[in-house]
């Protein structure tokens, strides 16, 4: 528990004491199996965040209806979803991610979460740029700018498709999904950071169709290229067999060692 204070959300707190060892697969490594994989994945995770720079097209494409600014339900959206809400599922997934390792018997389980904190970190920016990308390519108009035939007057106004709060949030459910999917034992610390992300998706898609920000079809899109890509880069770190003497298996060997006769093991 001290090793997640830090970082934990109350949520977290409730799968925070490790769970019995486990047998099989826990830890996700490297993309691709090497560290050089996983540079690839973070340079261009990094490098699509460029599509921020690219001039934003102004096209007649409306919203789907008119709606005015709800500031209050805009501001709550800010922590729910986009950096905000990205950040705080990071710490709680961070948490519950070392919880599950450490019941698994992965060594040094706080820290090898950071891993796993990597690979949601690489999707919320992937997804983000691409997010912006087609915010600058589609050029829709926000419902709050939106007035019978014509939109606003700034930049800000036509860029409501997808929706870039829901898109980072949505990443992490994504990514988590896929890990739930691989994961055996007892599976209710990433089954929590699961619904953790999935719930700040649905409240945020909620919140920004309230605030006047978007229509449905923006946050449902968002939704969908969020966890499409937070599960495709979940997809490329395959998954680290335990290889402590407290889950099943052989006994990891010292470097130079001879190879032993005898291995522990808690299948009989």
């Amino acid at each position: 528990m001290k090793y997640a204070a830090p970082l934990a959300c109350v949520g977290a707190l409730a799968w925070s004491t490790p769970a019995a060892a486990q047998v099989g697969p826990a830890a996700p490594d490297w993309a691709f199996g090497a560290p050089a994989g996983e540079a690839v994945v973070v340079a261009v995770s990094a490098a699509s965040l460029a599509s921020y720079l690219l001039p934003q097209r102004r096209s007649a494409w409306g919203a789907a209806s008119s709606e005015e600014r709800d500031e209050v339900l805009g501001g709550i959206s800010d922590i729910t979803g986009a950096a905000g809400g990205t950040l705080l599922l990071l710490g709680s997934g961070y948490a519950l991610e070392g919880s599950y390792l450490a019941g698994a018997g992965v060594p040094h389980p706080f820290s090898r979460a950071l891993r796993t904190s990597l690979i949601e970190a690489e999707a919320a920016a992937l997804s983000t740029g691409l997010s912006s990308l087609i915010k600058r390519l589609s050029g829709r108009c926000r419902p709050r700018s939106w007035r019978t035939d014509r939109c606003g007057d700034t930049d800000l106004d036509f860029d409501a498709f997808p929706s870039g709060h829901t898109t980072p949030v949505a990443a992490l459910a994504g990514a988590r999904l896929n890990l739930v999917l691989r994961t055996t034992g007892d599976a209710s610390p990433r089954l929590g950071a699961l619904a953790l992300a999935e719930t700040a998706t649905l409240v945020t898609m909620a919140l920004r169709i309230g605030a006047g920000a978007h229509s449905w079809q923006d946050v449902g899109a968002g939704m969908i290229l969020g966890h499409v890509t937070g599960f495709a880069v979940a997809a490329v770190h395959p998954i680290a067999p335990s290889k402590s003497p407290y889950a099943a298996g052989a006994l990891p060997e010292e470097p130079g060692a001879q190879p032993t006769m005898i291995t522990w093991t808690w299948v009989y």
